[in-house]
């Protein structure tokens, strides 16, 4: 039997005394207890109390996608992801009041786990997901979490860069080539030949893509200013806390995706969750986020472009063998991806 308790199957077995030498070498009190986290897809996460106060350690770092022949495949580099949060992090933290994690610490070393890890306080509030938040919390509340949603959506895009770019293998935040909406339209090709591969493509979806490339190269004249772009907003990747009778985001995390460009692209995920949960609630969180943004005559031009790719994202992955979702059985991706087109289009 292994020593230690297992968090979950991507962190493995963990010691007590693994936990201390990790609390000891940023100074943050003597160790506790630890305990597994009670959501997040990728099991990266462990809460871990200490005698200074409660915190998160974030381990095990995702392997990174490179484009190899044509193709995106995944291989490992420690060294990625813990920069490109620490670096995200921090930008926000010291440019909006978007409530980070903060101070975080990062440590480079594997000599405590086997791999480089991040500490960073436990952020206050609730952690739900799309169907939690139906059974905790009653109609007006989820509303008012729609709007602070939304609301903080326009926060983080306080959060400017000069150019559209994010963190690759070298850990340099570098230009896209060609800028925000090339690199965006060779990310949806990509998923989307990926999926063709496995006979969830064919070419009427190719031309529906080709159509929001198009429209989105049409209004991108390069005036528009690269803001913040977190790419998985959504519910279970914040916390969110009721002060006083009004609901706002007081934790945000998961930025292993972050980079800078058009943070409207943020729009569709949370949108595309409520359509499919609470259709009216889409509208709220989107009417918080657009009265906080000054006028965007271009903003229908771009979503097209938008829905395609966070949407063949999700289409890909279910669609593959050896995950096929029962949604995707018959259907073809123009007609999953066209309900939350139109329905988003409709609000602008």
């Amino acid at each position: 039997m292994e020593e230690g308790t297992q968090y979950s199957e991507r962190l493995g077995h963990i010691r007590d005394e693994q936990f201390a030498a990790a609390l000891a070498r940023f100074g943050l009190g003597e160790f506790v207890r630890a305990a597994p986290t009670t959501s997040g897809l990728f099991g990266q996460n462990v809460f871990v109390t200490s005698t200074k106060g409660e915190f998160v350690l974030r381990g095990a770092p995702h392997w990174i996608g490179v484009v190899r022949n044509g193709e995106l495949v995944y291989e490992r580099d420690d060294r990625v992801q813990f920069t490109k949060e620490f670096f995200f992090a921090r930008q926000l933290y010291e440019q909006t009041r978007a409530p980070v994690p903060w101070p975080m610490h990062h440590d480079e070393s594997a000599d405590i786990f086997g791999w480089p890890y991040l500490l960073m306080p436990k952020m206050p509030g609730h952690c739900f997901n799309e169907r939690e938040i139906l059974k905790a919390l009653g109609d007006d509340d989820r509303r008012g979490v729609a709007t602070a949603l939304g609301a903080m959506l326009a926060q983080m895009q306080r959060l400017r860069w000069p150019f559209a770019g994010g963190m690759d293998s070298d850990i340099e935040l570098k230009p896209y080539p060609g800028g925000f909406t090339e690199q965006l339209i060779r990310q949806t090709l990509l998923s989307a030949g990926a999926a063709r591969k496995n006979g969830a493509f064919d070419d009427a979806d190719q031309d529906l893509i080709e159509r929001a490339a198009l429209s989105a190269r049409a209004v991108d004249d390069g005036s528009r200013p690269n803001t913040y772009v977190h790419v998985d907003y959504k519910l279970n990747n914040l916390t969110v806390l009721n002060n006083g009778g009004r609901w706002r985001v007081s934790g945000i995390f998961d930025l292993h995706e972050a980079q800078f460009g058009d943070g409207a692209l943020d729009i569709v995920r949370t949108f595309s969750s409520y359509l499919d949960t609470e259709p009216h609630l889409a509208p709220v969180f989107l009417d918080a986020y657009r009265t906080r943004m000054p006028p965007d005559p271009t903003l229908r031009g771009r979503l097209s472009l938008y829905v395609m790719n966070d949407r063949i994202k999700f289409w890909e992955y279910f669609a593959r063998p050896q995950h096929r979702a029962p949604w995707t059985v018959g259907r073809a991706f123009r007609d999953f991806a066209q309900r939350y087109l139109d329905a988003i289009l409709a609000e602008l």
